[in-house]
């Protein structure tokens, strides 16, 4: 199986990247940046009137007493016995809040909130949480929401991942084996153990390199990219030969289940066809798989050239701009 190269590097890539290297050395954040205060004096007093409080107010609202704020990433104080802090800005704009609790088992997710003339409140709910306890067959073991969230990972009996409570569909997955979805209910604050045995997916594996490269220095091609896709970890070795079966390139090779990418940069050897060759095993099952790829050295595109020069000339222009608005 073949996969045909594409110019890596060309003038418009590269014009994207410094204009967006440009934007972001003259860009501002899109989130405000007034100063903020916490108004004192709230004390455990059960009712808050919006009316008693001055312009671009915020009431954040927590079922956590006692906890953390964050404003814009920087440390705003605590909540009071009721979960809540009020905090004054200088004017509109949008901000950020994370609420972050001593208690392990309670968790809040970052939200954005715009700040108003009229004073307002902004409710930061919690995640209430409980541990996940792991006994398994096979290690590591990857534990997910079924919408893909990572809970953690475990790498022996008896860790433990933290989860939403309530009954949950977890999803367990490990390297090489099939996934397992459990139904597990996880209790605030306390265990709730899990026992696991997974089966070995069969063991399948692909290759694919690239259909032709040029080992000229130009930037563009310049190495043989080869792609190992496999259901299981693996070992064996991998074998590159020419058009008349001499090795000229020989690696042992350990893989992951997943994707393995190498490279060969075929510097030294001549235009041709040379052949790709993988033998794996994952201790059970042996599999040999190869590809072809072609050497051409016969097209120099100048990549390299135009590269260096509109670098040069970028780096001339953000000098000029640099010492000219200092005047």
């Amino acid at each position: 199986m073949r996969i045909t190269g594409k110019t890596p590097v060309n003038v418009v890539m590269l014009g994207v990247v410094m204009f967006v290297i440009l934007t972001t050395l003259i860009s501002v954040s899109a989130f405000s940046e007034f100063s903020f205060q916490i108004i004192i004096g709230i004390g455990n007093v059960p009712n808050i009137s919006l009316n008693d409080l001055p312009d671009y107010s915020v009431l954040l609202y927590t079922d956590e007493p006692f906890a953390a704020v964050y404003i814009d990433g920087k440390y705003a104080g605590n909540t009071d016995g009721f979960g809540r802090i009020v905090v004054k800005f200088d004017a509109e704009g949008y901000h950020s809040v994370w609420i972050v609790s001593s208690n392990k088992y309670v968790s809040f997710d970052k939200i954005v909130f715009y700040v108003e003339k009229q004073p307002k409140i902004v409710y930061v709910p919690s995640t209430r949480l409980g541990d996940v306890t792991i006994f398994s067959n096979v290690y590591p073991v990857s534990v997910y929401s079924p919408k893909g969230l990572l809970y953690g990972v475990v790498r022996k009996d008896g860790e433990k991942v933290l989860a939403p409570v309530g009954f949950q569909e977890l999803v367990f997955s490990s390297p090489g084996f099939e996934d397992i979805k459990q139904s597990v209910n996880v209790q605030y604050g306390k265990e709730s153990p899990v026992w696991l045995k997974f089966s070995p997916v069969p063991f399948n594996l692909e290759l694919i390199v690239s259909e032709k490269f040029s080992p000229n220095g130009d930037w563009t091609d310049d190495e043989c990219i080869i792609k190992i896709y496999s259901s299981r970890p693996a070992s064996g070795s991998i074998q590159i030969m020419d058009s008349s079966g001499i090795i000229v390139y020989e690696k042992p090779l350990r893989i992951n289940a997943g994707t393995t990418q190498l490279k060969w940069d075929g510097k030294g050897y001549p235009d041709g066809v040379y052949t790709v060759k993988v033998l794996l095993s994952d201790g059970l099952t042996t599999i040999q798989k190869e590809a072809r790829t072609i050497i051409d050295n016969s097209v120099y595109t100048y990549a390299k050239e135009i590269t260096i020069t509109v670098l040069l000339l970028m780096t001339g222009l953000v000098t000029y701009l640099i010492l000219t608005g200092k005047q």
